[in-house]
């Protein structure tokens, strides 16, 4: 059995520069295939012909296959439904809207210099976008990500759950869910999601078959697009998002995606990953594959005792922004964790910030920055970063003091980094937790609301009822996802729960 609600196609959907926007029973055809078995054990680079390579040798005209027109048509956006290699009327229609876009006639028939000129046009698409797949041999699953859009951050695990994020202006997460008799479990988890009940989110359409789900819809100004998936062992969901702002110009890779996602027969949801990310290779006869390691947490490293922080200046001269280009801005899919779950996720990237007879906390950006308040470091340019009852030495890299912002750059790796939240994205009335190290004492979680948004002297703000105590200064504002939303700053001593963080997307380059 199999369910549709919604009128929009996912080409109205995922991308309002669509030439063409169809009527419900393509989005029927266009759902269905998304997720049909089939369709997945066909996607554009695990099978024969031209899209599987990456080509700066000529294309040879008979090497290009239907599969190959397909991926060409998701790529030029002007096909929004399943790679699977049938030649079909809704193919057939695309055909007719890329070859209006040439002003050519549209006949839904390519003659065999247009197939050359959109192939060529899709792959230049293709490989703007860095698109690359992200394969796991070891839990047996592989997904296609635009590596120019989104950056990947190490495998991290949450109550037996693998997350696989990857952040910045196309959101993009996988989790591999282990579940006893997973897809028995599908139509529990499609109803949760589609039971999120918030006041400024909307599900556009909804699909449910067989081994497979689909939801899509706005939540504020962004756009999102889950695709689930089962085998016997786990559930494998990929969560994307992409701002209003961005969604005519990425939003048609929503498709892409759905289309890439591979499951082998059977799911080893226990085993350690070991992702990597593989780009289109030559063609047979050229260069080996390019491949680049997928970032992992790095081994504990040997850190000797830091010497006691001092105000000698750092090598080369520090940055007046206070900002950094290492934040990567990623979305909220409207999926809530526990306040112990929010702790587990954000307390590994909270530091506790020394320096002389100060300190204060901040929060690990990257795999080697900090941020936190100025006022914390006391205009001191070296600091002592501690955790665990482990130290190590940081140095000041960017400041700007009148908007108390200042970005630490630690001398060792630091094996685990937060994603930051727009702040358009962030509501008033959702809920927060602060985590920080008031009076010294590490890691102390704390939870409240957005109060409210504030912009006061050109700086956004975010006031808070998460208490917010002496030392906490420099610590993290995170959401229900853990999240970083900010960055706590003051509070006000003459009023109750009266706190302000300054907005995490504020740090960013």
């Amino acid at each position: 059995m199999m369910t549709i609600v919604g009128k929009p196609s996912p080409a109205c959907f995922v991308a309002s520069s669509f030439h063409r926007c169809f009527r419900v029973a393509t989005v029927a055809i266009a759902l269905f295939l998304l997720g049909h078995p089939s369709a997945q054990a066909q996607n554009a680079q695990t099978q024969g012909g031209v899209f599987q390579h990456k080509w700066s040798s000529p294309i040879p005209p008979d090497a290009i296959t239907t599969t190959d027109v397909e991926n060409a048509l998701v790529w030029t956006r002007h096909l929004g439904a399943a790679v699977d290699g049938d030649a079909g009327p809704y193919l057939r229609r695309a055909i007719s809207g890329w070859q209006t876009s040439k002003g050519f006639q549209a006949t839904g028939t390519l003659t065999a210099s247009q197939k050359m000129d959109l192939v060529r046009e899709g792959l230049k698409a293709r490989d703007t976008h860095g698109w690359a797949l992200m394969i796991d041999d070891a839990i047996g699953f592989s997904v296609g990500i635009p590596t120019k859009f989104s950056t990947p951050q190490p495998p991290t695990r949450s109550q037996g759950d693998w997350w696989y994020e990857a952040s910045g202006a196309f959101g993009h997460t996988v989790t591999v869910i282990p579940r006893k008799a997973a897809c028995a479990s599908m139509d529990e988890m499609f109803n949760a999601l589609l039971s999120i009940s918030a006041p400024d989110r909307e599900v556009t359409y909804q699909a449910r078959k067989d081994d497979w789900f689909v939801i899509a819809g706005r939540r504020g100004e962004h756009r999102f697009y889950t695709r689930a998936q089962c085998r016997d062992q786990a559930i494998v969901r990929v969560i994307m998002s992409v701002h209003a702002s961005q969604a005519e110009a990425l939003g048609f890779m929503f498709v892409a995606v759905a289309n890439s996602l591979s499951l082998k027969p059977t799911l080893n949801a226990q085993a350690q990953p070991s992702p990597r990310i593989v780009f289109p290779p030559p063609p047979p006869g050229y260069a080996a594959a390019a491949t680049r390691p997928y970032p992992s947490p790095p081994l504990t490293p040997q850190i000797p005792e830091p010497e006691p922080a001092t105000s000698r200046a750092p090598t080369g001269a520090v940055d007046k922004a206070g900002k950094t280009a290492s934040i990567r801005l990623t979305l909220f899919d409207g999926i809530e964790l526990k306040p112990r779950e929010v702790f587990e996720r954000a307390s590994e990237t909270v530091y506790v910030v020394r320096t002389g007879q100060k300190q204060g906390s901040a929060v690990a950006i990257s795999d080697r920055e900090v941020v936190t308040n100025c006022h914390v470091l006391d205009s001191n340019l070296r600091a002592v970063l501690e955790r665990d009852g482990r130290k190590q030495n940081a140095t000041l890299t960017s400041a700007n003091p009148k908007a108390d912002r200042c970005i630490l750059t630690s001398e060792a790796p630091l094996p685990k980094w937060v994603r930051v939240r727009p702040y358009a994205d962030i509501k008033v009335g959702e809920r927060a937790f602060s985590i920080g190290a008031p009076q010294g004492l590490e890691l102390t979680i704390a939870e409240g609301i957005v109060s409210a948004k504030r912009v006061i002297d050109g700086e956004r703000l975010l006031q808070t009822s998460a208490p917010i105590s002496r030392g906490s200064s420099g610590g993290g504002l995170f959401d229900a996802q853990g999240q970083l939303i900010g960055i706590t700053t003051w509070m006000r001593k003459d009023a109750q729960n009266l706190n302000f963080a300054i907005a995490a997307e504020e740090f960013a380059r």
